[in-house]
């Protein structure tokens, strides 16, 4: 199975926060094991370096960029032109990060890992 995740899942899954949710840390412990892949847009590692350097976080963020680069359950993907054009078509998604992340779902028809409410709501992918 393949999922996209978004930046609060991904982090509290990597710091093993108890805000993450029963379903979603399931998804990340099958891919930990090989039974998933959790792909990880490149905005979300932007927006944890943001965190891990700006905020009170518990991890650094070369751990959370050698997970990533170490694993390929969990690959990265790039903003590229495919992901851009599918963002601008996203009317319902007032935040640039929330466009591009749900525009890599879309794009790889994957199941996006988040609580974000307006994400959500829009219905643009299917999420957990």
């Amino acid at each position: 199975m393949l999922y996209v995740t978004d930046t609060h899942p991904f982090l509290w899954y990597m710091a093993e926060d108890r805000r993450l949710w029963k379903e979603a840390k399931e998804i990340f412990e099958l891919a930990e094991s090989g039974g998933a892949v959790v792909a990880v847009p490149t905005i979300v590692l932007a927006e944890a370096f943001y965190i891990a350097e700006k905020k009170d976080f518990s991890l650094q963020f070369r751990d959370i960029l050698n997970k990533v680069d170490s694993s390929i359950n969990f690959p990265s993907m790039s903003l590229d032109m495919e992901t851009v054009k599918e963002m601008v078509l996203l009317n319902e998604l007032p935040e640039i990060h929330d466009k591009i992340i749900t525009a890599t779902s879309r794009i790889l028809d994957a199941t996006l890992i988040t609580k974000d409410k307006e994400i959500k709501a829009s219905g643009y992918v299917p999420t957990v």
